[in-house]
């Protein structure tokens, strides 16, 4: 169940590892990347991206679906995961962690 409230701002996101140890990150459908995590650095972006590409490959998912990123009215910052229906409530791992995330709603210039 999402959050009581409102979205205020959302983004489709998709990440792709990198044979260096970067992950892109693109936005929707896009082919240009929107934000490029360097190896070795965000590891709560890692392990938060791997748990829910875990799940897919546990449940044949694969990776066309973008996840959903999702800023509330109430302040929350979720992510969802539209193809398993799993979704993490952000702020529960801290503001520095959510951070990480909230950034990606305006890499790349995007206005939404």
């Amino acid at each position: 169940m999402p959050p009581a409230g409102k979205p205020v701002m959302a983004r489709d996101l998709r990440f792709a590892d990198q044979a260096d140890g970067a992950i892109l990150v693109y936005s929707g459908t896009d082919t240009q990347p929107v934000e490029v995590i360097a190896p070795g650095t965000n590891g709560f972006l890692r392990s938060t991206v791997r748990g829910f590409a875990r799940e897919r490959k546990l449940n044949d998912v694969g990776p066309e679906t973008p996840f959903h990123l999702t800023a509330w009215d109430d302040g929350r910052l979720t992510l969802e995961d539209p193809a398993t229906g799993r979704r993490i409530d952000l702020e529960a791992f801290g503001a520095t962690n959510e951070a990480v995330f909230a950034k990606l709603l305006t890499a790349g210039g995007a206005k939404q």
